[in-house]
C-alpha cells in the first residue's frame, strides 16, 4: 500500500467513526426513548421487550409474544451517512421472514420516523401471527372432520 493509500484509508477510518458516533447519538436521542414507550405498551399487552444487541453501530430490539413467536428490529449504521433497518419475524408454522432492508439518512432518524418503524413492524408481526394461528385451526378442523 502506498503512503497516499495508507493516509486515505486512515481518513476514511475517521469518517466511519464519525458516522458510527452520529448513529449512536441518533439511537440515544430518537430510537431508545421510542423503544421505551413501546416496551411499556407492549409489556401491558403481554409481550416481553428487550434489547439483545447493543454494540457500537448496531442495535437490535426484540418483541416476544412467546418463546417461539418474536420480532427482531435491527438498526445498523450503513456506509457513511445512513441507517439500515431490517425486521426478522419468527412465527410458529412459518419460515423466518426477513424484510427488505430500508435506509434512512442518519440526520432523518427522529422519533416520528422511529415510531413508524416500530408501528409498521409490530402490526405486520401480529398479522402474521394471527394468520399462523388461523392455519393451525383450519388444519385441526380439517383433521377432525376426516
Amino acid at each position: 500500500m502506498s503512503k497516499w493509500q495508507e493516509k486515505f484509508s486512515q481518513k476514511l477510518g475517521r469518517v466511519r467513526i464519525a458516522a458510527r458516533d452520529q448513529f449512536e447519538r441518533a439511537i440515544e436521542r430518537s430510537v431508545a426513548p421510542v423503544f421505551e414507550e413501546f416496551r411499556e405498551f407492549t409489556t401491558q399487552q403481554g409481550f416481553c421487550a428487550t434489547v439483545p444487541v447493543a454494540k457500537n453501530g448496531i442495535r437490535t430490539f426484540k418483541f416476544a409474544m412467546t418463546e417461539n413467536a418474536y420480532l427482531l428490529i435491527n438498526f445498523r449504521v450503513a456506509g457513511f451517512e445512513h441507517c439500515e433497518t431490517q425486521a426478522e419475524l419468527f412465527v410458529p408454522g412459518k419460515d423466518k421472514e426477513v424484510s427488505t432492508p430500508a435506509h434512512v439518512e442518519l440526520g432523518e432518524m427522529d422519533s416520528n420516523w422511529t415510531c413508524r418503524v416500530f408501528e409498521r413492524t409490530l402490526d405486520h408481526f401480529v398479522d402474521e401471527f394471527v394468520e399462523s394461528l388461523n392455519k393451525v385451526e383450519e388444519s385441526a378442523t380439517a383433521m377432525a372432520g376426516a
